[in-house]
């Protein structure tokens, strides 16, 4: 038997594993994607082609659980609803905690937010491996962006997780391109997203939302959560990120508010909402003179505005609350235009505002020496329901008021400040607050500040952003391409799930990804490789198996050949065997080697599992 079978030392076994990548190139069709490779895999008799149907699934965060076909994937039959909850729930409740989450080997440097909108891409697991191979991950659709515009977007993985439009990447192609407004810049970011389960409580589907909406229900996602609160501000959806918020004036009828004092004062009659930053802790939205800063906005003006002729002259839409001295004879509120020579000691940093004659858009810039930079939108009147962007700017000395990304005549001013600029009064959206001395009290001799409505505006809003910087042209094109957000990022890739989440705040921007898209990725397979050393020495298997060498098959006799000293067999196989005695590894060798009598000979058996 020891001329047949021969045990391995330790040394003579050597285990290592290494990764295998394959690329796949899918094309998805209604909800579904299948790949055949040129070349079946031959199992045995059986020809086998690895199709991937890999599940594309629809998540809405808006649908119902019910068996509507609208609701349903339409190759699985699951909820809408229900892929949605099963997304939040595995990979972004809570995150960066990754306590709650089901995927907890993300990078520090990955980004996750499901919208209320996504669609997931599933690849099998008998496809993808151990994991989707980081970095190699492309999509490619015809989109249709909310302007209506049609174009395509290409997407790829940064290698982090995060999928990124590669139209704005670096020349690496790893990372976004830092000209894009980075989010370390934002100091403050209201995107209401929150507030959808407000839209779809019945008691809560119209009317105000001064009972229900909770002191905190508007949060801050800027770094500085800065706090806000609100009265009488509707939720909303359909705008161009499924929530925002509506202002409706005061006591919801936008076209008989009373201009007097009493009613100006009462101010939980007023619809709006109210930032109010810790300036002593982010004094980066503290806005000193020549300091530059942009403000970022959806906004769409209710066709149904009040115009000049029965209400204030103007409708502001944004400012700090006004802070004024007053003579104890001057008593606001007895006709409209009063409070607009109130402010004359005041300053402010930004205030964007429409003129009621015209719709005509307006925003200015007030220092505390009187001087005043204003740029006026004078193109359309913007009093129609139709949503626009509108980000207004101070760049060293220029003053911006962008509409839909571009400027017209009136868009640009200029302005030095000659004195302090700075405001850290609260940020009013939906009307002006004034902050007034009151009359003098005889008993303190004090004069306590009484503070006022004006000038309500009626319209909604949505992704709200302040920037502690101007934006670039190339960074206003991007803002403009990426739909205002600001960001580049359109989902996640989780790789050792084989998940790729395409997920947007404009739903509209991927509605045709599951129908029209491309994907690419590869697979990561890891290898185990095998190497037995097996050595002969020269004195040991000098003898053959081949039946022909045997002369008497009764007696077992050899030809006489074998007996020679110049006879020496030929290595063709070398099998691997356990200890029991049984063939588990047969190594084959390209040809027959000659066994050497007066040398050992050393042979690597490889296989891979």
């Amino acid at each position: 038997m020891s001329e047949v079978f021969k045990t391995f030392e330790k040394d003579d076994i050597q285990v290592r594993g290494f990764s295998a990548n394959k690329s796949y190139d899918l094309t998805l069709s209604d909800y579904s994607a299948s790949y055949l490779p040129d070349q079946p895999v031959l199992v045995g008799s059986n020809q086998i082609v690895p199709a991937i149907n890999g599940y594309v699934g629809k998540a809405d965060r808006f649908s119902e659980f019910n068996s509507g076909s609208e609701d349903l994937n339409s190759v699985a039959a699951i909820p809408s609803r229900s892929v949605w909850d099963n997304l939040w729930h595995m990979y972004y409740r809570d995150w960066p905690n990754h306590g709650q989450v089901f995927c907890t080997s993300g990078d520090s440097r990955e980004h996750r937010e499901l919208y209320d909108t996504a669609y997931v891409i599933s690849v099998p697991h008998y496809i993808y491996g151990q994991q989707l191979h980081k970095g190699s991950v492309e999509l490619s659709f015809t989109s249709n962006a909310p302007s209506g515009a049609t174009h395509t977007i290409n997407l790829k993985d940064d290698g982090f997780g995060n999928l990124y439009n590669s139209a704005y990447a670096t020349s690496s192609g790893n990372t976004k391109d830092l000209s894009v407004p980075p989010n370390e810049g934002t100091v403050v970011y209201l995107p209401f997203k929150d507030l959808t389960p407000y839209q779809y409580m019945p008691s809560h589907g119209k009317g105000y939302l001064n009972q229900q909406l909770a002191l905190g229900s508007i949060q801050d996602f800027s770094m500085y959560q800065n706090k806000i609160s609100s009265n009488r501000v509707k939720v909303i959806t359909g705008s161009y990120y499924g929530t925002g918020i509506e202002f409706t004036g005061k006591y919801g009828d936008s076209t008989t508010i009373a201009t007097g004092s009493t009613e100006q004062k009462f101010l939980e009659s007023w619809s709006y909402a109210k930032i109010d930053p810790d300036y002593a802790q982010n004094d980066q939205v503290d806005f000193i003179e020549n300091e530059d800063f942009a403000v970022c906005f959806y906004l769409k003006v209710n066709a149904s505005q009040y115009s000049g002729s029965n209400s204030f002259p103007t409708s502001t839409i944004l400012s700090h609350v006004i802070k004024t001295q007053n003579s104890e004879s001057f008593i606001i509120g007895t006709d409209a235009n009063d409070l607009s020579t109130g402010d004359n000691n005041s300053q402010y940093p930004f205030k964007i505002y429409f003129n009621n004659s015209n719709g005509h858009l307006c925003a200015s810039r007030k220092d505390g020496s009187g001087n005043v930079g204003t740029c006026i939108a004078d193109g359309d009147d913007i009093r129609d329901g139709v949503w626009r962007h509108i980000i207004f700017q101070k760049s060293g000395s220029d003053l911006d008021l962008y509409v839909n990304y571009s400027l017209n005549t009136g868009d640009h001013g200029t302005m030095v400040d000659s004195g302090q600029i700075r405001n850290q009064n609260p940020i009013i959206l939906g009307g002006q607050q004034y902050s007034l001395e009151g009359i003098t009290n005889p008993t303190t001799n004090t004069r306590p500040s009484e503070f006022y409505m004006t000038r309500p505006f009626g319209g909604q809003m949505d992704e709200f952003r302040i920037y502690s910087g101007s934006l670039s042209s190339a960074q206003i094109n991007y803002m403009s391409a990426s739909s205002g957000t600001g960001q580049n990022h359109w989902g996640n890739v989780f790789y050792e799930h084989g998940q790729i989440v395409l997920t947007h705040p404009s739903s509209s921007y991927i509605s045709k990804a599951p129908r029209t898209a491309n994907v690419k990725f590869r697979n990561t397979t890891r290898i185990t490789e095998n190497l037995f050393t097996c050595e002969a020495k020269a004195s040991e298997y000098n003898q053959t198996f081949n039946p022909s060498t045997i002369s008497n098959h009764k007696t077992k006799e050899l030809h006489k050949y074998t007996n020679s000293n110049t006879w020496t067999p030929y290595i063709t196989r070398i099998g691997l065997y356990n200890d029991a005695g049984e063939l588990l590894v047969i190594g084959s060798l390209a040809q027959p080697i000659q066994k050497m009598v007066d040398y050992d000979m050393s042979f690597v058996v490889r296989f891979d599992t």
